[in-house]
C-alpha cells in the first residue's frame, strides 16, 4: 500500500528540482553577463613586451614605445585630425562606435572619471574616441552623441574603415563589420580597452577594460607630475 505521504515528498523533489535548475540558469546569464562586459582583448603582443607578468594589475607597459602611423580623420566639429594634432599632450585613446550598448559607453564613463580625478592636471591629457563605424558614425552623429551623454572633453574622431584600421594596426586594433552592415542595423565586435601615448604621440601603455578609473588616474598622475 502506498504512503499518502508519497505525493508529497514527489512534489517536494520536484519543487527542489525545478530551484536548483533556476539556479543554474541565473549562475550562467551572470556569467555571460560579465563575460559580455569584459569585452574582447585584443592587444599586439608580438610588438611588446610585458613587464612584471606575476604582478598583473590591468596595465601593460610597452617597452619601447611604438611609433604609430600617421592618419587623417575628423572629429566631431568635421576638422581634419591627424597624429601631429595628439603632440604635446598624453592620450588616453579608445575605440568603439556610438551604437555600442556596453563597453564602449562604459569606457567613456571611465575617461569622465579619470578626467573628473585628475582635476586641473587633466589639462594635460587628451581624451580621444575613434570610432570604428565610420558609414553610421559621421562627425555630426559622434557630436549629437556626446552631447546627449553630456560627455565633455571628448575628441571623437571617425572616418573610412581603411584609415581606421591602418591608425590601429600597430595597437593590435581588431573590429569585424557583419555583412549585415548594408541594412543599417548591427553591432561590431571590436578590441575593449583603452590606449596611452606619450607627448610624441607614441604608444606607451595599455589598459585593460574594467581597470578602476582611480588606477589610471594614479598612473597617469605620476606621469603627469614627472
Amino acid at each position: 500500500m502506498k504512503s499518502k505521504r508519497e505525493p508529497g515528498r514527489v512534489a517536494l523533489l520536484l519543487y527542489s528540482m525545478i530551484a536548483g535548475l533556476i539556479v543554474g540558469i541565473s549562475a550562467l546569464a551572470i556569467f555571460l553577463i560579465q563575460d559580455r562586459l569584459r569585452g574582447p582583448e585584443s592587444g599586439a603582443a608580438d610588438h611588446f613586451s610585458v613587464e612584471g607578468q606575476a604582478k598583473f594589475d590591468g596595465a601593460i607597459p610597452i617597452q619601447p614605445p611604438i611609433e604609430l602611423p600617421d592618419f587623417t580623420l575628423s572629429n566631431q566639429h568635421g576638422e581634419a585630425t591627424s597624429l601631429p594634432d595628439l603632440r604635446g599632450r598624453y592620450t588616453l585613446l579608445t575605440f568603439g562606435f556610438t551604437n555600442c550598448p556596453d563597453i564602449c559607453p562604459l569606457t567613456l564613463n571611465d575617461f569622465e572619471r579619470v578626467a573628473d580625478i585628475l582635476g586641473d592636471e587633466a589639462t594635460g591629457m587628451a581624451f580621444v574616441f575613434v570610432s570604428v563605424d565610420g558609414r553610421r558614425d559621421t562627425p555630426a552623429a559622434l557630436r549629437d552623441y556626446l552631447a546627449f551623454r553630456r560627455l565633455e572633453g571628448i575628441i571623437a574622431l571617425t572616418g573610412d574603415e581603411e584609415a581606421v584600421r591602418e591608425f590601429g594596426a600597430p595597437l593590435g586594433l581588431s573590429f569585424e563589420i557583419p555583412e549585415s552592415a548594408s541594412t543599417g542595423a548591427y553591432s561590431i565586435n571590436h578590441s575593449a580597452g583603452s590606449y596611452l601615448l606619450d607627448r610624441q604621440a607614441r604608444w606607451i601603455k595599455r589598459y585593460q577594460f574594467g581597470l578602476p578609473p582611480s588606477k589610471i588616474a594614479a598612473d597617469l598622475k605620476a606621469l603627469l607630475n614627472a
